[in-house]
């Protein structure tokens, strides 16, 4: 760790330098003190006892922000942060000579203590609250939903239930170790040629896909029993992790067995990886990708700023949530008088809301539109245009440049709070940019008020 003379002047002179770099200027645009007042800072923080935390709950809030602008790993972070004074006092830290962070994964732990006290509600009331004044528009919303995936091979039920058979098989062969018993005669070799041989086909017929998952069902239950047998016998002989997965196999095996034995097409609740079981499917439609695995978030666009109205990994219709949208802009906000929206958010119930509060929509109208029509049509032309340009561009920007095209993270809890801090990082360089430009405009006006 190099030297930083820096660090030496005065705090005024270490705030201005910061200040007059890109991340100073980010820095200005997250209110770090409204969003650390919403989440409770560690016991280790408040007791003092211990060795002292390199970061408080403002430094981990910052390392999720960095994360997601840098577009790097944990340990690249970390790496980086050692090295880059701009990086420490964003992150309220300042390394002395020849100090440095070595523990990698203190940014995946901040990540998971984020995520069991993460209130979007309050986070976002936060941020508004320090961008009101340099927002216009905000009268105006816009909402569409779109779905965050989540970091999962393509699933198929051939491959999770021969991988569901190859834990169990593993958990089997573990626990005769445990108790000095010899390995299971059961034929696992035979099962997995028969696998590799369908894994291997270019192209599977819906009969061969029957065929093998019907196998391997049969092959899973028989697996089961052998495996609580062995419980029954000798006791407690698994390890403490393998409970939850087995738990998760068996919904799997119930699952799967409905569909091919049973008479059920579908099953609520469908699970489609076993590490992440609360991932579900979701049914988008779109040609090139049908059906899309994560969390599945209805969004709400004002002046350009994306909020999360709802995130849920269950699916749903976004059309039922336009009112509870148009209530979410008007506690941010005080009030909404023009709402963009897709043709799914178009029904009845929606149109007739709108029409009793006074809202403009972008819906196709309904019968004879009565005075003002070349108006109402130029109002929902410019609306719509808006929604399918601005908001639908505005995905594609946070999924190609803020690390949300494929969430990593490894819980649900840590996945929403990838989302959350991507999501504010996005927002964040926007704001750094208009507060910059008032800023200028106000500084050029009172040299023009001087002269």
């Amino acid at each position: 760790m190099y030297h930083n003379l820096l660090f030496e002047q005065p705090i005024d002179v270490q705030l201005t330098a910061f200040y007059n770099t890109p991340l100073g200027e980010l820095y200005q645009a997250i209110p770090f003190e409204q969003l650390a007042k919403t989440i409770k800072a560690p016991k280790r923080v408040i007791s003092g006892k211990g060795c002292k935390p390199w970061f408080d709950v403002k430094g981990g809030i910052a390392l999720q922000v960095l994360k997601s602008y840098y577009r790097c790993s944990d340990e690249m972070l970390i790496e980086q942060l050692n090295g880059n004074w701009t990086m420490q006092m964003f992150c309220g830290i300042q390394l002395l000579n020849g100090e440095q962070i070595k523990d990698k994964d203190i940014v995946g732990r901040w990540r998971s203590y984020l995520g069991k006290h993460l209130e979007l509600d309050k986070l976002q009331i936060a941020c508004v609250q320090h961008w009101k004044p340099y927002l216009q528009h905000i009268h105006t919303g816009f909402t569409d939903a779109t779905v965050y995936e989540s970091y999962i091979e393509y699933p198929t039920d051939a491959k999770l239930l021969w991988k569901s058979c190859c834990d169990v098989y593993q958990m089997i062969q573990y626990s005769r170790k445990q108790v000095k018993r010899r390995g299971s005669r059961i034929n696992h070799g035979k099962r997995k040629a028969q696998w590799l041989g369908f894994a291997k086909r270019r192209k599977k017929t819906k009969r061969q896909i029957r065929r093998i998952c019907k196998m391997l069902l049969k092959y899973l239950d028989r697996l089961q029993q052998l495996l609580e047998a062995l419980s029954t016998q000798y006791g407690k002989v698994l390890r403490s992790g393998d409970y939850h997965r087995l738990e998760t196999i068996s919904k799997v095996k119930q699952q799967q067995w409905q569909i091919y034995f049973g008479k059920q097409a579908t099953v609520p609740k469908r699970i489609v990886s076993l590490h992440k079981p609360y991932v579900r499917p979701i049914v988008r439609g779109k040609e090139v990708k049908p059906v899309e695995f994560g969390a599945k978030g209805n969004m709400l666009m004002v002046d350009g700023i994306n909020f999360i109205e709802h995130l849920s990994y269950e699916n749903f219709n976004e059309g039922i949530r336009l009112q509870s949208t148009i209530d979410m802009q008007r506690r941010y906000f005080g009030a909404c008088y023009q709402m963009g929206a897709d043709a799914i958010y178009g029904t009845n119930e929606n149109r007739k809301f709108c029409t009793q509060n006074n809202i403009t929509t972008s819906f196709v109208a309904k019968g004879n539109e009565g005075v003002l029509k070349e108006q109402k049509s130029q109002m929902r032309s410019i609306l719509g245009k808006i929604r399918s340009t601005v908001l639908e561009g505005s995905f594609g920007n946070e999924k190609n440049h803020y690390q949300m095209n494929k969430i990593k993270a490894k819980t649900e809890a840590t996945e929403k709070v990838w989302i959350f801090f991507s999501l504010l990082a996005c927002n964040s360089m926007q704001m750094a940019k208009r507060i910059q430009a008032a800023k200028k405009q106000k500084a050029k006006e009172q040299h023009q008020q001087a002269a």
